[in-house]
């Protein structure tokens, strides 16, 4: 009776810290972060940003809110990059 109930416990633990992991990530990556987690220098990545949207090696980035950095959309880079959620 006690195993099962420390079974449950457990599972529901690792239902919890799974969510926790999802909500953690955001949908707007920076330079410096997409050079973190995707191991692409960052300058590479803002030159790439810079050339016309018709170039074969254009990444899309949005400038959010008036701000001066460039964000990159996760959902395009895993596109882009052929990496899936498993591999990270």
């Amino acid at each position: 009776m006690l195993e099962t109930t420390e079974k449950e416990i457990l599972e529901k633990l690792d239902k919890i810290l799974a969510s926790l992991k999802e909500s953690t990530v955001s949908k707007y990556l920076t330079a410096k972060e997409v050079e973190g987690e995707f191991g692409i220098n960052s300058k590479t990545l803002l030159n790439r940003s810079n050339l016309p949207v018709t170039h074969k090696r254009y990444i899309p980035s949005v400038s959010l809110k008036g701000g001066r950095k460039k964000h990159f959309e996760r959902k395009v880079l895993d596109r882009l990059f052929g990496i899936s959620e498993v591999n990270r």
